[in-house]
C-alpha cells in the first residue's frame, strides 16, 4: 500500500522513502528522515532522482562524503529531531528550559532540584552551576513569564523583539522585577542559541528599565533604636538575649561589605599579628577583588566579642558569626544566614516605628558614607570604579579651601 499523501501515478514513489515530487513544478524533492527538513534534488528526470536520492541516503547512513549534496545533507542533518523554531513556542521552551536545564521540577507540590547546566557568568563562581538561592529566582521568573498570555509566540517569529517587549510589558512599573524577568529571557534565549534552534538572542535589543538610585540613610538615632529592638530575641514563645543579632548588624555597618561577605567570615582570614589591632583579609564575592581591611579598635573589639561569645557557648567552627546553642539541632552553631538578618531586621525596624523605610542591605551606604565624610577619599568599600564608589556615598561633604590672597591696594602720591 503507498504511503500517505501519495498521488495517483506516484505509488511507485513508496520503494524510495523520502523522495517526492513537487505538485507545482514537477521538480524532485528529499525529505530528512529524522530532521524532517526537506531540500530539492534540482532535477526533474526520474532517474537522475533517484541516483541523487540513494547518494544521500547513503551519505546519511555512513557519513561518506562525496557528491554536490554535501552541504545540503550537512544541513539537513544539523536540525535537532522535535524541537523546531517554527513549531516551538516561548512557552513551550520557558518549560523545557527551566525543567530541563536549571533543573528546577514540582512533583506533588514539593520543589526538586536536579543537575544544573546553567554556569555563572562572573564572580569566584564563573563557569560554576548557580548557587541555589539564584535558581530560585530563575526559576520564578521563568514560571511568571510561563503564565503570561503574551508568551505564546514561536522562537522563529519575526516580530519577535515586539512581542518580547509586550511579553515583558506588564512589569514597565516595577523597574528592578522587570529587569530581573530580562535577564532571565535573555538567558533562555542565550540557551536556544547553544541549541541551535535560533541565530541571535534578541533581549539586548530590549532596553533595560531604569531603576531609581535608593538614597536611603539611616540615622544615628534610627539606627540605635532598631538595635535597641534586636536585643531581644522571641523563639519559640521565650524570650533569648538577642545581642548577637545586633552585633551582627554592627560587623556589617562597621566592614561596610555585601551581607554575603561578612555573614561568610572565616576565623582564619582574621590576622591579629598585622597592623596596630589586626586586619581582616576576603576577597569580594562578587567581583572577586582582595580586600585588606585594617581593623581600628571598635571593630577589633567587636571581633573579639564574636570569639567570647562562641566560647561560652561551647560553639566550634571555622566561622564568626554563628546561630546560639538555644536554636534547634538543625540551625545551632551553623553560619548566620542573610535572610535570617533581613527578618530580624526587618521586624525590628517595624517594632522601633520605622515600618520597611529602612532595610538591612542600608547599612553598607550608611558605613561608606559615614566613612568617607570622616576619613575622606577611600575605597574601603573594594569597588572598582569611582562611579560605583560615588553611588554608595549620599553624603558629599563642601569643599574646603583657603584664601592666601592679599588686598591690591594702589599706592598714593
Amino acid at each position: 500500500m503507498a504511503p500517505p499523501r501519495r498521488k495517483p501515478g506516484q505509488e511507485w514513489l513508496a520503494r524510495y522513502p523520502g523522495l517526492y515530487i513537487n505538485s507545482r513544478d514537477g521538480g524532485f524533492h528529499v525529505r530528512h528522515p529524522v530532521t524532517r527538513k526537506q531540500g530539492s534534488l534540482q532535477t526533474r528526470d526520474r532517474q537522475i532522482a533517484i541516483r541523487r536520492w540513494a547518494m544521500l541516503q547513503q551519505m546519511w547512513e555512513q557519513s561518506f562524503t562525496d557528491f554536490d549534496a554535501q552541504l545540503m545533507a550537512g544541513n539537513m542533518s544539523v536540525a535537532r529531531p522535535h524541537q523546531s523554531a517554527n513549531r516551538t513556542t516561548m512557552r513551550q521552551y520557558l518549560t523545557r528550559w527551566r525543567t530541563e536545564v536549571l533543573g528546577h521540577r514540582v512533583v506533588n507540590g514539593r520543589v526538586e532540584w536536579a543537575e544544573c547546566h546553567v554556569l555563572s557568568e562572573r564572580g569566584r563562581n564563573r563557569g560554576r552551576p548557580i548557587a541555589i538561592p539564584t535558581r530560585r529566582d530563575y526559576a520564578n521568573d521563568a514560571q511568571q513569564l510561563e503564565a503570561s498570555e503574551h508568551s505564546n509566540f514561536t522562537l522563529a517569529d519575526p516580530a519577535i523583539l515586539r512581542k518580547v517587549r509586550r511579553l515583558l510589558s506588564p512589569w514597565n512599573t516595577k523597574p528592578v522585577h522587570y529587569n530581573g524577568l530580562r535577564n532571565t529571557l535573555s538567558r533562555v534565549f542565550s540557551n536556544a542559541v547553544e541549541a541551535g534552534l535560533i541565530d541571535r538572542n534578541p533581549v539586548p535589543d530590549v532596553k533595560k528599565a531604569t531603576e531609581p538610585k535608593r538614597e536611603i540613610l539611616i540615622p544615628d538615632d534610627a539606627y540605635a533604636e532598631i538595635s535597641a529592638h534586636l536585643l531581644k530575641h522571641k523563639l519559640q514563645r521565650q524570650t533569648h538575649d538577642g545581642t548577637w543579632r545586633a552585633k551582627i548588624c554592627d560587623m556589617i555597618y562597621m566592614m561596610s561589605q555585601q551581607p554575603i561577605d561578612v555573614f561568610g567570615l572565616r576565623e582564619d582570614q582574621i590576622h591579629d599579628d598585622q597592623g596596630p589591632m589586626g586586619e581582616i583579609h576576603f576577597a569580594r564575592h562578587k567581583t572577586g577583588v582582595a580586600i585588606i581591611l585594617e581593623m581600628n579598635e571598635d571593630l577589633r573589639h567587636l571581633v573579639d566579642w564574636f570569639r567570647t561569645f562562641k566560647r561560652k557557648q561551647g560553639i566550634i567552627s571555622p566561622f564568626l558569626m554563628v546561630y546560639p546553642s538555644y536554636f534547634d539541632m538543625r540551625s545551632r552553631h551553623q553560619p548566620v544566614k542573610h535572610r535570617f538578618m533581613q527578618l530580624s531586621w526587618a521586624q525590628a525596624c517595624k517594632d522601633a516605628g520605622y515600618g520597611g523605610r529602612y532595610q538591612l542591605r542600608d547599612l553598607r551606604k550608611k558605613g561608606l558614607t559615614d566613612e568617607f565624610v570622616s576619613q575622606g577619599e577611600n575605597n574601603k568599600g573594594g569597588h572598582q570604579t569611582e562611579a560605583m564608589r560615588r553611588h554608595y556615598r549620599l553624603i558629599t561633604p563642601p569643599e574646603r579651601s583657603r584664601s592666601t590672597l592679599k588686598s591690591i591696594k594702589k599706592e598714593t602720591s
